[in-house]
């Protein structure tokens, strides 16, 4: 502005000429016709102008408008999972991963069986046979006792036929609260003939007992009707004796 208004100033300062002998008809026209050229030179130039300003601001709006959408639909690359890691960023996509076989640990072949760790073993030496108790049995007691046959010969009318009887007790059995126990007959191979040829029988139930195994010396069986009184425990029992727990030497 302070250029234009030195401008006026200056040409205001010059002496007025004499339009009539300076300025003659043609030469007026030709200034007519050149101030003409030069206003429509400059409507040119301003549309034009104009034009390239709506050009850039449409520009810049659709450059916004692409960058709001991406930031809209693309995750981040910190919240989008990578198929590689940043130290392996150089190997190509489509390669198939190495796999570096000296890292994979084999297995521990001395790893104990679960079975084995959750269980422990009763041992009975006298007899010769091991049963297999659940690990929350540890602790338990055994209590020996001894059962009686009645013959059912009338000759030998009140003749009896004894035995030893072991019980394997739960280590929560109290005289207050008894849980069920696990009780083992004891025979002899004559015994255990003669129960099956019916010489003698045990209690007054007409059923034998059930074998839980055998020796060259003993029969182990288990009492029928052993848990009639349904105590507590008595389920997990059943699901122990359905395991083949003891084994004879």
């Amino acid at each position: 502005m302070k250029e234009f208004k030195e401008l006026e100033r200056k040409i205001r300062s010059l002496p007025e000429p004499d339009f009539d002998k300076s300025f003659p008809k043609t030469t007026q026209d030709t200034i007519h016709e050149n101030l003409l050229q030069f206003a429509r030179s400059y409507e040119k130039k301003k549309k034009r102008s104009g034009a390239i300003r709506r050009m850039i601001s449409v520009g810049l709006a659709s450059v916004a408008a692409i960058a709001l959408f991406a930031i809209l639909v693309f995750p981040k690359n910190e919240d989008r999972p990578s198929g590689l890691d940043s130290d392996k960023q150089g190997q190509q996509i489509g390669e198939p991963p190495s796999i570096n076989h000296d890292d994979q640990t084999p297995p521990n072949q001395n790893e104990p069986d679960d079975k084995a760790s959750d269980s422990i073993v009763y041992k009975n030496n006298e007899y010769g046979f091991t049963f297999t108790l659940p690990k929350s049995w540890e602790g338990y007691q055994i209590v020996s006792d001894s059962w009686e046959g009645i013959s059912t010969n009338e000759q030998q009318n009140g003749s009896m036929e004894k035995g030893p009887l072991l019980f394997i007790r739960h280590p929560e059995w109290t005289e207050e609260k008894p849980r069920q126990d696990i009780p083992i007959m004891v025979f002899t191979l004559n015994q255990w003939s003669s129960l099956e040829k019916e010489e003698f029988h045990i209690g007054a139930a007409p059923i034998n007992p059930t074998v839980l195994g055998q020796n060259n010396q003993y029969v182990f069986a288990l009492p029928a009707r052993y848990n009639f009184a349904f105590l507590e425990g008595y389920e997990e029992v059943e699901t122990i004796l359905q395991n083949n727990p003891l084994q004879t030497k």
